[in-house]
């Protein structure tokens, strides 16, 4: 009997912490995709800003 229950036990214990690693992998892809979404949106609000400030100088230029 006591064998049957701590092969139970361990069993449900594995799946569990099965369940919790892959809860965790998604949270932290989440994180990291949202990182990495706001790291483009800043690097192409730089791009832009250069590209505005090319465009008059050229204008100022002419």
């Amino acid at each position: 009997m006591s064998i049957q229950v701590f092969i139970s036990g361990l069993m449900l214990g594995i799946l569990l912490g099965v369940l919790l690693c892959y809860v965790a992998l998604q949270c932290m892809n989440r994180q990291r995709t949202r990182s990495t979404r706001r790291e483009i949106d800043r690097l192409t609000a730089q791009f832009q800003e250069l590209f505005r400030q090319i465009d008059q100088d050229k204008k100022q230029g002419l």
